[in-house]
């Protein structure tokens, strides 16, 4: 699936780097984004570990970066919560943690694996198999992109879950 086919209606979980990559609102990958997700009625969702890696209140949800809290004010950017009662959400946790171990160098053990990208995963297999038609993992990592698509095609809902490389989105849609 190209990146610029995420489907309408579905939800998108955004990784830290993507966030970054995007920049404020008068950003035009901030505002190209904005219009893509706005105009195809995508959920994007913000999990509590990267409100975390940005330095924000995330029990609250009041965030003090100008980018979330405009996004959310706007209402295309929602907060998300991993569900851990669930087994198989930290199943695809632990998948997830252990391809990076195998697809990282040699010298990286799964307790040194960035835990946020491990979250993504969780995030999108709750989803997928939840109340979203289909989800989008937003991530510039490869090792994680990598990582996160084997774990939800070995968790079986790889026809309901994608993961897209965030900053070549974000180039894409300014392009346009």
């Amino acid at each position: 699936m190209p990146e610029t086919d995420i489907p309408s209606g579905s939800t998108a979980v955004i990784d830290t780097s993507v966030l970054f990559a995007m920049g404020g609102p008068s950003n035009e990958k901030y505002r190209a984004l904005e219009q893509f997700v706005t105009q195809r009625k995508i959920a994007v969702k913000i999990p509590r570990q990267v409100a975390e890696e940005l330095g924000e209140s995330p029990d609250a949800y009041r965030y003090q970066r100008k980018r979330l809290r405009t996004a959310q004010e706007a209402g295309w950017l929602e907060p998300a919560t991993i569900d851990f009662s669930n087994p198989h959400i930290s199943k695809a946790v632990d998948k997830t943690r252990k391809r990076m171990a195998k697809l990282s160098s040699d010298n990286v053990t799964e307790d040194e694996i960035e835990r946020t990208d491990t979250i993504l995963t969780g995030l999108a297999y709750q989803y997928a198999t939840g109340p979203a038609n289909h989800v989008t993992v937003l991530v510039s990592d490869r090792v994680a992109e990598q990582a996160i698509t084997d774990a939800l095609t070995a968790m079986n809902v790889n026809d309901r879950a994608t993961v897209v490389e965030g900053r070549t989105l974000l180039k894409k849609l300014v392009n346009k």
